[in-house]
């Protein structure tokens, strides 16, 4: 009875095996551990196939194999788990021939299923940002259209030879237009014909933008634009009192001053000669959620510190007068860890904040340092990689194809 019991089980599971060659790989279940999803591309070919042929027949599928097998498990388990070795898009595409949702990956494997896309994020942010040019040594890059080699050469000094001059040229504007500010000399002494170097400068960059919205909302711009507005009614007003002796109010005349003071901002460009400051620049932009956490909570704390200190300073027996503002300002400062030492505690419970107050400020400051050192690195990582590549592909363009009759 036993033996007759096990031939009947073997026979049994003989004839509701299903085979599959996945991409070269043999593969074996049951009709019935893929009829526990019909409607599944693998379910439904159990009613595509008689019931005569379905002992020997096997199906072939140019898919990765790889996945498939996790697929078989999930069918088995009701468990999808991921293989760490295939890329996560693919996953995805693949998980959709087979038409098995993606919400059905167990938690333990949304690493492996998302991990794509940040990098993909990344290279795509980095490819706009910070294009690499595996040729920056010829004498100037040319693009597709004439607007876009115009805009290489203005905006990527890493694009040719003459794209590297002319960040140069740049510069020594951004200097001359600097130096009468830093030596006190008068505005009519600047020189005059820089101010149009940068006119001209942004007029070009605007036109042949590949992306006029984004250029007029870029921070760096907008503050460009304004100091240099600010240089033209300044010279105008100036003018004007030369000629007709008429003078404006001095607070208008401080405002255009400090407006001017933004033309510091073009050294920003300059940044983008070097690689490293610019990665390093792009990093903290990427970081401006963890610094606009980091400015929020050190308001809260600032306040709150500000309070008990005032509390403790004024309420004491050797206190001191000090109103919330100021309670603010020593708050500050102290978690900045500056302390000017012009406002300090006298009693034993201010002083007991002003500890408290410090060491939370070097707990904050962790935040955006450690957000933009993890950006940097990962941005720093991922062009390194975009270089390399630009390079192989550039010598792969160079290089005649074996193929090419």
């Amino acid at each position: 009875m036993d033996t007759a019991a096990t031939s009947s089980e073997v026979i049994t599971t003989m004839t509701d095996q299903a085979h599959f060659n996945i991409g070269g790989t043999r593969f074996s279940t049951t009709w019935s551990t893929l009829l526990k999803m019909p409607n599944s591309r693998l379910g439904r070919l159990y009613d595509g196939v008689k019931g005569t042929e379905r002992e020997h027949v096997e199906f072939f599928f140019d898919r990765n194999p790889a996945v498939f097998g996790c697929i078989l498990d999930f069918y088995r388990t009701g468990v999808l788990h991921l293989p760490e070795t295939v890329c996560g898009r693919q996953i995805r595409e693949e998980l959709g021939f087979w038409e098995i949702s993606a919400g059905l990956v167990s938690s333990c494997c949304w690493r492996v299923l998302y991990k794509g896309d940040s990098v993909n994020k990344t290279m795509t942010f980095l490819d706009t940002e910070l294009p690499v040019f595996p040729n920056g040594m010829q004498l100037i890059h040319k693009g597709g259209k004439t607007s876009e080699t115009i805009w290489n050469l203005l905006e990527h000094p890493s694009s040719s030879l003459m794209a590297k001059g002319y960040i140069l040229f740049y510069f020594v504007c951004v200097v001359l237009s600097v130096i009468p500010d830093l030596m006190g000399v008068g505005i009519l002494h600047v020189i005059n014909m820089v101010n149009m170097v940068f006119l001209v400068d942004v007029l070009m960059r605007f036109i042949v933008s590949p992306n006029k919205i984004r250029f007029i909302f870029s921070i760096i711009n907008i503050l460009d634009v304004i100091a240099l507005l600010a240089c033209a009614v300044t010279l105008v007003v100036s003018l004007v009192h030369v000629i007709f002796g008429i003078t404006l109010p001095s607070i208008i005349i401080q405002v255009f001053g400090v407006f001017q003071m933004l033309k510091c901002v073009r050294f920003f460009r300059v940044l983008k000669v070097n690689r490293a400051l610019s990665i390093l620049q792009l990093a903290v932009f990427k970081s401006k959620r963890a610094l606009l956490m980091y400015v929020s909570i050190m308001m809260v704390n600032c306040v709150f510190c500000a309070i008990i200190f005032h509390w403790f300073e004024t309420s004491g027996e050797n206190g001191q007068n000090v109103s919330i503002s100021e309670s603010i300002y020593w708050a500050l400062i102290s978690m900045t860890t500056i302390g000017y030492g012009d406002i300090y505690p006298v009693t034993a419970g201010g002083r007991v904040m002003g500890v408290l107050c410090g060491i939370s400020g070097l707990v904050l400051l962790t935040i955006p340092i450690s957000a933009i050192y993890h950006n940097y690195k990962t941005l720093n990582y991922h062009n390194n990689d975009r270089e390399n590549h630009a390079i192989d592909l550039d010598r792969y363009r160079e290089t005649p194809k074996v193929f090419d009759k």
